[in-house]
């Protein structure tokens, strides 16, 4: 999903946790004017993030006061989707001395090969 989609993702993600239908999202539309409290507002976020394949830093919640904000800060985490994560450090061997993990063999029988 790119950026472009983000308004018809919230109108969405407004309808699966109000259980309302919300019409036109406008940018100057107030989120609490919408009857969405603070808790429903993480919900919308968590589940625009999920859609759009993407993460909104947790400094950037608090403020968000309309829809604009919202599609604003949406917006701005839509380039983090692009940035490849990390590959996980590979587990460290077990200590000389120590059982090695669960599904592993014993250091000697993988050195011996």
């Amino acid at each position: 999903m790119t950026p472009t989609d983000i308004p018809h993702v919230l109108h969405r993600a407004y309808q699966q946790v109000t259980q309302r239908d919300p019409g036109t999202l406008h940018r100057d539309t107030d989120i609490r004017a919408l009857g969405v409290d603070s808790v429903q507002l993480l919900e919308i976020i968590v589940i625009a993030e999920t859609e759009l394949g993407l993460r909104v830093p947790d400094a950037a919640l608090g403020g968000v006061e309309t829809i604009g904000d919202l599609y604003d800060m949406l917006g701005r985490a839509a380039p983090q989707a692009r940035t490849p994560l990390p590959a996980p450090a590979p587990a460290p061997a077990p200590a000389q001395g120590q059982a090695p993990a669960q599904g592993q063999a014993p250091a000697a029988a993988r050195t011996a090969r």
